[in-house]
């Protein structure tokens, strides 16, 4: 356990993120499918503080959600142990997370979690690292976490993440997000993809038309590049997710998709007022919970 927050505490917060497209293109010979992403920023965050020790070693300390391990399995831990190493810095850290993104949820929050180590604690170093190798280091660590550095509230990204090309975003819009009772893991939602084309039950994927960077900030252009190559594999096993997809949809959203690789469900609204009546909608529905948020534009 940790001591009550010190003065010297570093408070960082550590944003959630909404695949608003996601094409999902050949796999790589690492395993790992290549992708191209629109990436927007969410206010939902969790909240990190961070100290560094004379003792070796990480110590880290997690808070709202008793699934998300405290231990070398969390990406955190891993950025923090990673930074360590590269910055060739002795004694420890650290960590008090208090998650607030669900976990398993395709909301990014292990990665968004792993870049706000890094960023605070090569900023606490005096920048041992600079751009471009702390955004190499991000890339190693996972997917998303190189968009946790940028600090564009949205960018179009290619090659799990590590290329990314930011945008102007359009003014801050309402979002709902449906959280279910479970979580899926991103390698079993990708699997899913893998058997279903080798299978044909779903069609090989197709070009990435975009318009010019100028155009992402208009939100009907935004609305109708939102797809998300995972829906079909991952709706064809959980159907009850494909149902609040559309319960979103015939409530109002705009956009109405499954966030990442799931397990959640993300409405994107006009205007507040009709995000909040569809949250009343999903109120003391058996094992589901809704999140209001924002995109931070």
């Amino acid at each position: 356990m940790m001591s009550d927050t010190s003065p010297e505490a570093l408070v960082l917060l550590a944003h959630a993120k909404l695949n608003v497209s996601l094409r999902v293109l050949a796999r790589e010979e690492g395993g790992f499918h290549s992708v191209e992403t629109i990436l927007l920023r969410l206010e939902l965050a969790d909240r990190i503080e961070l100290e560094t020790t004379v003792e070796p070693g990480i110590d880290l300390e997690v808070t709202g959600d008793a699934s998300v391990p405290a231990d070398d399995r969390n990406l955190c831990w891993r950025a923090a142990r990673a930074l360590h190493h590269h910055a060739g810095r002795e004694g420890g850290t650290r960590i008090r997370l208090q998650k607030n993104i669900p976990a398993g949820a395709g909301l990014g929050g292990g990665s968004a979690d792993a870049a706000a180590v890094l960023r605070g604690l090569n900023e606490v170093w005096g920048r041992p690292l600079n751009g471009s190798a702390l955004l190499s280091l991000a890339g190693e660590i996972g997917s998303d976490v190189p968009f946790g550095l940028c600090g564009s509230p949205m960018v179009l990204a290619w090659e799990r993440g590590r290329r990314m090309l930011p945008l102007e975003a359009p003014s801050s819009l309402p979002v709902l997000v449906v959280v279910p009772g479970y979580p899926i893991g991103a390698g079993e939602a990708y699997g899913w993809l893998a058997e279903d084309r080798t299978a044909g039950l779903v069609s090989p994927p197709g070009p990435c038309l975009h318009p010019g960077p100028a155009e992402f900030s208009n939100r009907s252009a935004l609305e109708s590049l939102a797809v998300n190559d995972l829906e079909e594999p991952v709706f064809r096993r959980r159907p009850e997710l494909a149902e609040i997809r559309d319960t979103l949809a015939n409530l109002g959203a705009a956009i109405a998709i499954l966030c990442g690789s799931g397990s959640c469900v993300a409405g994107v609204f006009r205007d507040a007022t009709a995000r909040d009546r569809a949250a009343e909608e999903f109120q003391g529905v058996d094992g589901l919970s809704a999140l209001r948020t924002r995109t931070l534009g």
